[in-house]
């Protein structure tokens, strides 16, 4: 099991104030940027080695770190990072930090990466969530930009703000968005894209569990929880999932029917 790094005195989530693990905002299009695979490497390297988040963002925008030539590119690409994982519990950047020591391109790092991808983009989460999620269950594994683009649109009316959202937009939207989830394991495929069953470790699996906790959610709702559909898993997956947690000591887990008995360390249930 990995083992978080400790909280720094200086906390990393001083500018953030809510502490939201999901973003529940309208639908906007935040992820035109993509899954900043090798921006996120490059900044998780150097918070695993102690160098303070501040002196990070530094060499981040006045390009010491990252290679874009655009001073904006580079601004923004720092700022959707910010968004995704740093206006965050301290935990939950400790556990990247753990993850990312286990091997920068390991599936624990990159997972979470993904998760917190997700969570963070309302439109991405709910795409995933339940578009993919009906693809996979009903065996239709080809995904196309049209999906999004559909879904775009049967949601024009609860979400206004698509309308004014040009052509150009929706469809690179889109395209990014599939390509990142291909950089996430979700698809596979350049040109044409197949649904495939994310990895899965029993690190994120905890993650996971802790962020359901601090909202919150417990008993059975854990299982049924949206969540999980991000990695493609049933609440019969979960619940094995669990019990290799409960059998590693990590928490306390029984499941008879419909009825779960879920024990978790207390300090997972302040949202800090």
């Amino acid at each position: 099991m990995i083992k978080s790094m400790d909280s720094s005195p200086s906390s990393f989530n001083q500018q953030n104030n809510s502490l939201q693990y999901r973003d529940t905002a309208p639908y906007c299009a935040r992820n035109l940027i993509g899954a900043l695979l090798r921006e996120s490497e490059k900044v998780f390297a150097l918070l695993s080695a102690g160098e303070p988040l501040e002196n990070i963002r530094e060499q981040a925008t006045n390009g010491t770190l990252f290679s874009q030539k655009a001073l904006l590119s580079r601004k923004r690409f720092w700022n959707m990072l910010s968004v995704r994982y740093f206006q965050l519990p301290d935990w939950v950047i400790n556990d990247l930090i753990g993850a990312y020591r286990v091997a920068p391109h390991s599936a624990e790092f990159t997972s979470l990466l993904y998760v917190h991808y997700a969570l963070r983009d309302h439109l991405t989460f709910d795409f995933i969530t339940q578009r993919l999620w009906s693809k996979w269950n009903s065996h239709q594994l080809d995904v196309s930009p049209d999906d999004i683009l559909k879904m775009l649109d049967e949601s024009a009316e609860s979400e206004p703000q698509i309308a004014t959202w040009t052509d150009a937009t929706r469809e690179r939207l889109s395209t990014i968005i599939l390509s990142s989830l291909r950089d996430f394991g979700v698809l596979s495929g350049k040109q044409k894209k197949r649904l495939t069953k994310p990895v899965l470790p029993l690190f994120v699996v905890e993650h996971i569990l802790h962020i359901l906790t601090a909202e919150g959610v417990r008993g059975n709702t854990v299982l049924k929880d949206p969540i999980w559909r991000l990695f493609l898993c049933t609440d019969d997956e979960i619940a094995h999932y669990l019990q290799q947690l409960g059998l590693n000591r990590r928490i306390h887990f029984e499941r008879v029917g419909e009825t779960v008995v879920l024990q978790t360390p207390a300090e997972w249930e302040s949202p800090e």
